[in-house]
């Protein structure tokens, strides 16, 4: 059975970036979102951005694909092609996929799945690590209301995943194929069937993560927490469907610890960033329309001259040293990074050198 992490991290299988941030106070990011379209083609009931308005860009194809040089050239490891629209809808979303990983870059795409016809599944799966559909319904009614499309997109999407898992067993290939599924109170009696679809279609796990609020200026609001029963009961049965060629992840701990932190300040800005469709490089994926957090723009200047410059330092200084953790949103992407840095800045443990 494959090991997935998605609530913990994995800057223990990586020293020596640690160590030299520990020693120098910074270091270039291990991994970047890069957001390549600004407009999407879904209208998810929980999207972080609508209040951006889905803007109709896109990075410019020369600049990204000189830009993922630029990355590779700096130590970056991986990158996720996702942001706030879909990545999919990108015309040259293969090209940017295929130089990552020609350059060295781990590349992930996280999508919809509408576009994922056969022919763009050939040229694209056997140059990622993975890719992982957001799947947030049960049956096509409930999809098209958590989703804001038709009925029928439904029945496309679940084709096209089915595709994509025949393409990587039939050319055996090795790119993750795998689903999200947030939950809400709109779709958590559905689960069960949402579970049995992803299943029967042959992707390689379903991740079930609670809703995250990141801004107070996105539309959706949970009226009310689910009750705990109702969450651990429809969990329960969704683990009890995995085998071993298919695995369900409660992430429980993102569940049962939501909103918690250990620590009061960030790090983890320095191994994590952003690249949105306008060609901001910020902080985080929360701040990344804030001008206050944006590092830099790649129309303007090289990667390189973006992450060592006096902007990006200033705000860096600003966000290790000030930013309060707690007014960050929940469950953060650099959150279990942000834990074990602190723990290593600031120890909790008595007597470290009685090893």
């Amino acid at each position: 059975m494959k090991n997935y992490i998605f609530d913990g991290h994995k800057l223990m299988y990586h020293p020596g970036r640690v160590n030299e941030y520990l020693e120098k106070g910074d270091s270039f990011p291990m991994y970047m979102e890069i957001s390549p379209m600004g407009k999407c083609c879904h209208r998810c009931i929980f999207c972080a951005y609508d209040f951006i308005g889905y803007p109709d860009r896109k990075l410019e194809t020369g600049r990204l694909l000189k830009f993922i040089e630029e990355a590779a050239g700096c130590g970056v490891r991986s990158v996720l092609f996702a942001g706030e629209g879909e990545p999919l809808l990108h015309p040259d979303i293969e090209h940017f996929i295929r130089h990552s990983w020609e350059n060295g870059i781990d590349a992930g795409v996280f999508s919809n799945g509408q576009l994922l016809k056969r022919e763009l599944s050939e040229k694209i799966l056997p140059f990622l690590t993975f890719i992982r559909f957001s799947f947030n319904g049960g049956t096509r009614d409930n999809y098209s209301l958590i989703h804001g499309v038709k009925p029928a997109v439904f029945d496309r999407v679940v084709k096209n995943i089915e595709t994509a898992a025949n393409l990587k067993h039939r050319k055996k290939l090795g790119v993750d194929i795998g689903a999200q599924y947030v939950l809400l109170p709109e779709n958590i009696k559905f689960l069960p069937g949402a579970v049995r679809t992803l299943k029967d279609a042959g992707i390689d796990y379903l991740a079930i993560k609670p809703f995250v609020q990141q801004s107070m200026r996105q539309s959706y609001r949970m009226n009310g927490k689910m009750p705990a029963t109702e969450i651990n009961r429809a969990l329960n049965a969704s683990e009890g469907l995995s085998d071993d060629k298919f695995r369900v992840i409660a992430r429980r701990e993102a569940f049962g610890k939501y909103g918690e932190r250990k620590y009061a300040r960030c790090f983890g800005t320095s191994f994590i960033s952003a690249l949105n469709s306008a060609g901001d490089i910020a902080s985080c994926l929360p701040y990344w329309d804030r001008e206050d957090f944006v590092f830099g723009n790649i129309y303007r200047n090289s990667f390189r001259e973006i992450w060592c410059g006096k902007k990006r330092k200033a705000i860096k200084k600003h966000i290790e040293n000030n930013l309060d953790a707690a007014c960050c949103p929940p469950n953060c992407r650099p959150h279990a990074v942000n834990e074990f840095l602190w723990e290593i800045k600031k120890p909790s443990v008595r007597h470290l050198n009685f090893i």
